[in-house]
């Protein structure tokens, strides 16, 4: 019984990278932020990801496009629900994060 309470701890690599990139980014934590993806997640600009939900995970060849659904608190303290597509990449033999967008934008 107690493996199973482990096992359901465990994050995926998707759910981990995003999870370091949020922290990261709360932090305005740029070197990390450069280390976990080649754009920059502005909480000034884009908010504060409080939390974040991933919707799924879509194969595309060489990358994973990962949709996710944010709880994004802005700089005014303003909460709102934001969806987000992010575009993975293994770089060195672990994820990377080459772009990420707000859903519905080109």
């Amino acid at each position: 019984m107690a493996s199973v309470a482990v096992a359901c701890g465990v994050l995926s690599p998707e759910e981990q990278l995003l999870t370091d990139y949020f922290e990261a980014a709360r932090l305005n934590d740029t070197t990390v932020m450069a280390r976990l993806s080649a754009l920059p997640f502005n909480p000034r600009s884009q908010g504060i990801v409080d939390s974040f939900h991933i919707e799924r995970v879509e194969d595309a060849g060489p990358a994973e496009h990962v949709v996710v659904t944010a709880r994004v608190r802005s700089f005014e303290g303003v909460v709102t629900s934001r969806q987000f597509v992010f575009t993975l990449t293994r770089q060195d033999g672990r994820w990377f994060i080459q772009a990420w967008r707000a859903a519905g934008a080109p």
